[in-house]
C-alpha cells in the first residue's frame, strides 16, 4: 500500500478511526494508550512500514463507507424468495372484503393489483426464456392488461396461487448465468437487475396492500434493504438517462444513514467514472429506497444536501426513474 493515493489514505483512516475496539483487535491493531508524562525527546520515529500495514489492516477489518452496524447484503435471489414469501404470506391473511379493496391508482382493487403481478411474473418467464421473443412492451401497467382482464372472473385465491407459482418459477428460471443480459420492457439488464426490480416491485405492492387493508407497512430485513440500497445507488447513472437528466463530468456522494446503509460516490451519467462529488444527499437509507419505488415522493423525503442543491435535487428527482409500477 505504499503507492496509496491521498484520496485512499483519507479513506482508510476513516475506517481505522471508526472501528470499534473489538474490531480493531481482530485486526491485530491494538488500542494503544501513551503513559503520562512521556519525555518527547525520547520519541522516535514510527518504522517505516508502520502506516501501509496500518491503513491496510484497518481497510481489512471493515470496508470505509459502511455503518458500525452494517447488515451484510443479500443476494438479489435470496432478496426475491423472501419477498415472495412475504407477499404469500400477507395474501394468504386477506378476508373477502380485503380482496376488493381499492388499492392503487392505475390497477384499482387488491384482486386487480396481484392479478397485475401474475401478468408481471408470467411475461418476466418469457423474458428469462432465451428462446423466446416477446414483443416491444414499454409500458409497464398496459403489458399486464389482457391477464388483468382473463382472472377477473377468477377467485381471489386463485389468482394468489397463480401469481405465487408464476414467481416460484421465476426464480427457478433465474438461476444459473445471472449475469446474462435480458430484456426488461424498453432496457436491457443483467437477471441480478432483473431480480431486483421484481424485488423492488413486490415490496411497493405490498406497501399498496398494506396500506388497502389498514395493515402494519411491510418492513424487510436489513440484509434486503442493505442489498435494494446498493443497487439501487449503482443504478443511478441509469435512471439519469433513463429519464434525460444526465450530468457528464460530475459526481454525487450518497451517504445513506441506518444498518443498511453506506456511502456512495456515483458518476451522473453511464460510463462515466467518479469523480470529485459536487454535492453530499445524507437521508435514510429505507426512505431513500421508497422514494425509488415511488413510495414517497423525493420532496417528502428528509434529506440533508450539501454542496449544488439543484443537483442534489436532479439526483433525488431521477431516482425512480426505472421504478414498474
Amino acid at each position: 500500500m505504499t503507492d496509496m493515493s491521498f484520496d485512499d489514505e483519507i479513506a482508510a483512516l476513516l475506517a481505522f478511526d471508526a472501528l470499534a475496539p473489538g474490531e480493531k483487535g481482530d485486526a491485530g491493531l491494538p488500542d494503544l494508550e501513551l503513559p503520562l508524562g512521556l519525555a518527547e525527546p525520547t520519541v522516535t520515529g514510527p518504522p517505516p512500514a508502520l502506516r501501509a500495514a496500518t491503513l491496510a489492516r484497518a481497510v481489512s477489518a471493515r470496508q470505509p463507507g459502511r455503518p458500525l452496524d452494517a447488515a451484510p447484503p443479500c443476494e438479489p435471489p435470496v432478496a426475491f424468495d423472501r419477498t415472495v414469501a412475504d407477499l404469500d404470506d400477507l395474501l394468504r391473511s386477506l378476508t373477502s372484503d380485503e380482496w376488493n379493496a381499492p388499492a392503487h391508482a392505475e390497477h384499482g382493487r387488491v384482486r386487480d393489483l396481484v392479478a397485475h403481478l401474475a401478468g408481471v411474473e408470467r411475461l418476466v418467464l418469457r423474458w428469462l426464456d432465451p428462446e423466446d421473443t416477446v414483443p416491444d412492451l414499454p409500458d409497464h401497467v398496459a403489458a399486464t392488461r389482457p391477464v388483468v382482464a382473463e382472472l377477473a372472473g377468477t377467485d381471489p385465491g386463485d389468482i394468489a396461487r397463480q401469481w405465487h407459482e408464476s414467481a416460484r418459477a421465476v426464480a427457478a428460471a433465474a438461476a444459473g448465468d445471472r449475469t446474462r443480459l435480458v430484456v426488461f420492457h424498453d432496457i436491457t439488464i443483467s437477471v441480478d437487475q432483473l431480480l431486483v426490480a421484481r424485488t423492488a416491485e413486490l415490496w411497493a405492492h405490498a406497501i399498496d396492500i398494506c396500506r388497502a387493508t389498514g395493515r402494519p407497512l411491510p418492513q424487510l430485513d436489513m440484509e434486503r434493504m442493505a442489498m435494494l440500497c446498493s443497487q439501487l445507488v449503482a443504478a443511478v447513472p441509469l435512471a439519469m438517462a433513463y429519464r434525460g437528466t444526465i450530468a457528464p463530468g460530475r459526481a454525487a456522494r450518497i451517504v445513506l444513514t441506518g444498518p443498511a446503509g453506506g456511502a456512495f460516490t456515483v458518476p451522473l451519467a453511464p460510463q462515466d467514472q467518479a469523480v470529485e462529488p459536487e454535492v453530499t444527499i445524507v437521508t435514510d437509507a429505507v426512505d431513500f429506497c421508497r422514494v425509488a419505488v415511488r413510495r414517497l415522493r423525493p420532496d417528502q423525503l428528509d434529506a440533508a444536501i450539501e454542496g449544488d442543491r439543484a443537483l442534489g435535487d436532479l439526483v433525488l428527482a431521477s431516482v425512480d426513474a426505472l421504478a414498474q409500477d
